[in-house]
């Protein structure tokens, strides 16, 4: 399991964030909602914080903030004291 894992995060078919390891085309697919959720707010803007993300999700706390700041990195998010913009 550790040599197949070791060759898909070679491959970038899976993702380090943290200690947790993703999927990448999942972390595609929550940065495309994300996105789309400041497509259908309303004014344009919207943020997001670790509370609603959880709920959203159906997460814990464990995955909620490796993925938070993973958006952060990939510019889909900004962090702002205790919430993220989505730019």
């Amino acid at each position: 399991m550790e040599k197949i894992t070791a060759v898909l995060l070679r491959e970038k078919v899976l993702l380090r964030l943290d200690t947790v390891i993703f999927h990448a085309g999942a972390l595609q697919t929550l940065k495309d909602e994300i996105r789309g959720m400041k497509a259908t707010a309303v004014g344009g803007q919207t943020t997001v914080d670790v509370a609603a993300f959880k709920d959203r999700y159906g997460i814990s706390r464990k995955f909620a903030i490796p993925l938070l700041e993973y958006l952060d990195r990939e510019r889909v998010t900004r962090r702002t004291g205790d919430v993220r913009l989505v730019i």
